[in-house]
């Protein structure tokens, strides 16, 4: 197969001539701008460059590896696979101060700890000329001579007698305490080293702890995990909450905040793989919950998970997505979400909401076909009362019954002006639903002021679509 180089990719780069490469290979993909099942923007938007990173995060299902085939051209030049790398978390060492500076050599002890010992070298000699003078003990000729010079020899009585006991007693337990404590530095420390060979002060390394919602776990975004299914219920009309186990009651899901996993599964000797948010995070652990509505098309839901069984496996991979939602991200978040778009706004909602230290505040449409179609109103609400400076929710149904608080009709721009918050540096619009809600709000987003997205979601858009 032809090898190109990265620079022959990038002249091929419009909508008549458009190229990209997808980890490593290099696919002309213009004849397929318009068969797009995301629109033509999308792959004139990447054409030129490696679109590796958005390949993966929009989720797509085997069958499209399968039709990306036929338009494969060749590899890159010198391409090498990535592998992640993990930064170890080791202990710092403090730093060595240098002799000279403020708090001692460390290695060869402070001057202050030097003049201390000659202290208690002089106290010593002090001590035993005088236990020789009063108990008859011969002291060395060197220690007299010593005292003799400095104005000590006078023995006495008086004034000069009460200093020699000072300076005696003084003496005595000075070196007594200094051995005790070589002794006891001996013991607590297991060193042969005195305890002024130590630095006076110590910096304890802080312990890098990774935020629960953010670290990895059991899912693996190309190796698939099979994963029993729990329990099955069914919360309104075609949709199902699943949960399903992981190895152990202990075990991290690994999903950080705003990304979706991908199930695979054969559905009449086809392989169909399919993007879902869950429901749950990292902080559930054991556990993995969706809540997915079953289309009568629908290859996968109506095809497969409506027909599941407590105890089925399915296969799963992951993380995946743009988007990893983080405390101070944005201060200021509006939410436009049709169906089973909840999902992943109640993801980002959640993680807010239970964070005591997040303030951001969001504000949600959600819309719906009928009141029973309201997915996770339940909690919804609940979070809405209990931290109403976090969360404030708007419903919007097609067909509202008689007696409804809420709106009723399209998600218009009048309304969005009217519930979401205003363009602002710090804040963010999130959107997700129905293709033709979802293009609707962005264009009606623009005209209020907010930039434009990419073809491809990036988390820094000012409007992200999941």
């Amino acid at each position: 197969m032809k090898e190109f180089t990265a620079r022959e990719v990038a002249e091929h780069k419009s909508p008549q001539d458009a190229w990209f490469t997808i980890h490593g290979k290099v696919y002309d993909v213009t004849k397929y701008l318009h068969d797009h099942p995301g629109g033509a923007e999308v792959l004139t938007e990447a054409a030129g460059a490696d679109a590796s990173d958005e390949f993966d995060n929009a989720g797509h299902s085997e069958d499209a590896f399968e039709a990306m085939e036929s338009f494969l051209v060749g590899t890159l030049q010198g391409f090498q696979k990535k592998k992640p790398k993990r930064k170890p978390v080791g202990v710092v060492t403090p730093p060595t101060t240098q002799p000279g500076q403020s708090g001692g050599d460390v290695r060869g002890g402070s001057s202050v700890t030097k003049m201390v010992n000659l202290s208690l070298f002089s106290l010593g000699v002090v001590a035993l000329y005088y236990a020789g003078r009063h108990w008859g003990f011969k002291s060395p000729r060197w220690v007299a001579s010593l005292l003799k010079h400095s104005g000590s020899g006078n023995t006495s009585s008086g004034g000069p007698g009460f200093i020699r006991g000072i300076l005696i007693g003084g003496g005595v337990f000075a070196a007594i305490d200094a051995v005790v404590a070589h002794r006891f530095a001996q013991l607590v420390w297991g060193s042969k080293k005195s305890f002024t060979s130590y630095p006076a002060h110590m910096k304890v390394p802080k312990r890098v702890e990774e935020d629960t919602l953010l670290q990895r776990g059991l899912l693996d975004p190309v190796k698939y995990s099979s994963l029993p299914l729990k329990t099955k219920t069914l919360i309104a009309p075609n949709v199902y909450r699943l949960t399903f186990t992981l190895p152990t009651t202990s075990t991290v899901l690994g999903l950080p905040i705003g990304q979706h996993v991908v199930i695979k599964a054969d559905v009449a000797g086809e392989s169909v793989a399919r993007s879902y948010t869950p429901v749950s995070n990292n902080a559930d652990r054991g556990v993995l919950e969706l809540v997915v509505k079953v289309y009568p098309d629908g290859k996968l839901t109506n095809g497969y998970l409506a027909g599941l069984e407590n105890g089925d496996e399915v296969l799963f991979r992951g993380p995946k997505g743009a988007m990893r939602y983080r405390p101070g991200l944005c201060s200021k978040i509006g939410m436009v979400a049709g169906g089973t778009g909840i999902t992943p706004m109640f993801q980002v909602i959640r993680a807010i909401c239970e964070d005591d230290r997040d303030t951001t505040q969001v504000s949600l449409i959600y819309a719906n076909r009928t009141e029973e179609d309201i997915l996770l109103r339940e909690e919804l609400d609940a979070f809405a009362r209990r931290y109403p400076k976090n969360l404030q929710v708007y419903y919007l149904l097609d067909q509202p019954p008689e007696k409804w608080q809420y709106g009723s009709g399209y998600v218009t721009r009048e309304l969005m002006q009217e519930k979401l918050p205003a363009p602002g540096l710090h804040t963010k619009m999130m959107l997700c639903g129905p293709p033709g809600m979802v293009n609707a709000a962005k264009k009606s987003l623009v005209s209020l002021g907010f930039e434009q997205p990419g073809a491809s979601a990036k988390a820094t858009d000012q409007i992200f679509c999941f």
